[in-house]
Formats: C-alpha cells, sequence, structure tokens
C-alpha cells in the first residue's frame, strides 16, 4: 500500500512538473514569437487578440494555421483567407517550432484565457500581471526625433547596433527620398496597417525570418524603435500630398555625366601613351649614321 501511495504522489509530481515545463516553454515561445503581433485579452495588435481561441478553431486548425498560415490560405481554407483579408493581407510568417512546441504554445493562450478552467485536481498559479508602464505616443513625437527617424530608416545615421537601414529592403514614398528597396513590403502606410503598438513590436521583436535573421546581433533599442515609428507615422499622414519622382532620370544623367568624365580621363592618359617602340631612337641614329 505504501509504495502505491508513493507512486501515485510520484506520478502526481511528474504531472505538475511536465504540465509547468509544457507551460513555461510555450509562454518562452509565444513571447518570442507570437507577442509582436497577438495579445491575449487585451485586444487586437496587428493581428487578432487569441482570448479563448480555442473555442473558435480546433487544435488540429491551430496547429496546421500557425505551422504555415500561407499554406492555408493557399489551399483556399476559407477561415484562413478570411483571416488574411480582414487584417489587411498581412502575411503571417510560419512558425519555427516543432509540433509539439506549437501545442505548448496552444495550451499557453488556453492557459491565460477567460474560460480556461484547470483540469487538475493541483491548479498551477499563473503570474501575476503587472501592469503595464505608460508609454510615450509617437503622437508626441518632435519634429528632431521625426528627422531622426528619417536618417535612421535612409540610412544616413547608423543604428546603434550597426544593424542594417530599413530602406535596404523596404520603399516609403517621400518627395525627399531618394526609392528604397524592393525586397520587402512598401511601408508608406504600414503605420495605418498596424499602428503603433504593431510597429514597435516588429522593430524590437521582428517575426520575420529576414528580418530577424539580419537583426539577431544588431537589435534596434527602444528609442531607435521610437523613432522609426514616429517617421513612418509622420510618412503615412504625408503620403497623399507627394508628387513621387522619376528617379531614373538623375540616374541616367549622372551615368551619362560619369561616363563623359571618364572618355576624358581615358582620353588624356592615352594621349601621353609611348607611340612608337622603346628601341626606335637607337635605331633612327644607327641608320643615320
Amino acid at each position: 500500500m505504501k509504495s502505491l501511495r508513493t507512486g501515485f504522489f510520484v506520478g502526481v509530481l511528474y504531472i505538475i512538473a511536465h504540465t509547468t515545463y509544457a507551460q513555461q516553454a510555450g509562454q518562452g515561445n509565444f513571447n518570442t514569437f507570437c507577442a509582436v503581433c497577438h495579445s491575449i485579452s487585451k485586444g487586437k495588435l496587428i493581428g487578432p487578440d487569441l482570448a479563448d481561441v480555442h473555442l473558435r478553431r480546433s487544435d488540429a486548425w491551430l496547429l496546421e494555421f500557425i505551422t504555415s498560415s500561407q499554406t492555408m490560405i493557399n489551399k483556399g481554407d476559407a477561415d484562413a483567407v478570411a483571416l488574411f483579408n480582414e487584417y489587411n493581407k498581412t502575411l503571417m510568417p510560419d512558425a519555427p517550432y516543432s509540433a509539439d512546441q506549437i501545442k505548448d504554445i496552444i495550451n499557453y493562450i488556453k492557459s491565460k484565457s477567460p474560460s480556461y478552467v484547470a483540469t487538475t485536481e493541483t491548479t498551477i498559479a499563473s503570474e501575476p500581471v503587472e501592469p503595464a508602464e505608460p508609454v510615450r505616443s509617437v503622437n508626441e513625437a518632435t519634429e528632431e526625433e521625426i528627422q531622426f527617424g528619417e536618417l535612421l530608416f535612409t540610412g544616413n545615421t547608423r543604428l546603434a547596433a550597426k544593424g542594417p537601414s530599413c530602406m535596404s529592403c523596404h520603399h516609403v514614398k517621400n518627395n525627399r527620398l531618394v526609392g528604397g528597396g524592393l525586397l520587402a513590403k512598401d511601408l508608406t502606410d504600414a503605420y495605418s496597417r498596424m499602428d503603433e503598438a504593431g510597429i514597435k513590436a516588429i522593430l524590437t521583436a521582428p517575426p520575420f525570418p529576414a528580418m530577424r535573421e539580419a537583426y539577431q546581433y544588431n537589435s534596434i533599442s527602444e528609442d531607435e524603435a521610437y523613432a522609426l515609428t514616429a517617421f513612418l507615422k509622420y510618412a503615412d499622414e504625408e503620403q497623399y500630398g507627394q508628387t513621387p519622382r522619376d528617379w531614373q532620370q538623375y540616374f541616367l544623367a549622372a551615368g551619362g555625366a560619369s561616363f563623359l568624365l571618364l572618355l576624358g580621363v581615358f582620353s588624356l592618359v592615352w594621349s601621353k601613351r609611348k607611340k612608337n617602340a622603346v628601341n626606335k631612337k637607337i635605331f633612327d641614329r644607327q641608320v643615320y649614321s
């Protein structure tokens, strides 16, 4: 009987330890990958609030969608397509986790949802939620901060951690800027699509694979994220008053001028070339004598 009681308590402790570990793993992965775009019971960010999402979608659907939302959209899944269209066709990146890790994330979301009811006899106390510190809105950004954000965006001022400038991959329609990169989405209306919280979240904890790789060891600071967000808000508000320039003509003119300059330099160098053999003067003297 004693051995049975011991085995029972060991089993209970194992279940508690396993559940605690899974919750911690799910929480860590949620905060790393999901919290950039989603909250639980705190409202919409870039994507929907995930509170009680398990009541709206099955676990199998959630697992498949988190694994690769793009695959489900391409297959024509009605719910996936509806979410894609509802949230400005912003594609959720594929989760860099195994199926078991994604299940831990789903269980963590369940545990933080209002409808959650502990199914074990021992209820694991959740961590108290600390009140969020008041954050200065970009609506209060000064002209200097907006200009600083523009300099960071274009790369005229280097990010403190030496990461690549936003303009390397992104474009913003603004008369003061030369056209940016075309490797990623146009950010002219980014503020309207994602709002302040979404942009800051992406800048400080990039969820997209290419961006995450680029800033893995070159994180954007909070102050830099604030300035960049302020600039993107300004660019969004001013976009309709901008007249996009045809920078192609400037590049062609600069290329033509450079070609003419190089042609002149080459002509000057060519005019001073040796026009005769090295021994011609010696040969001429020998012939004359």
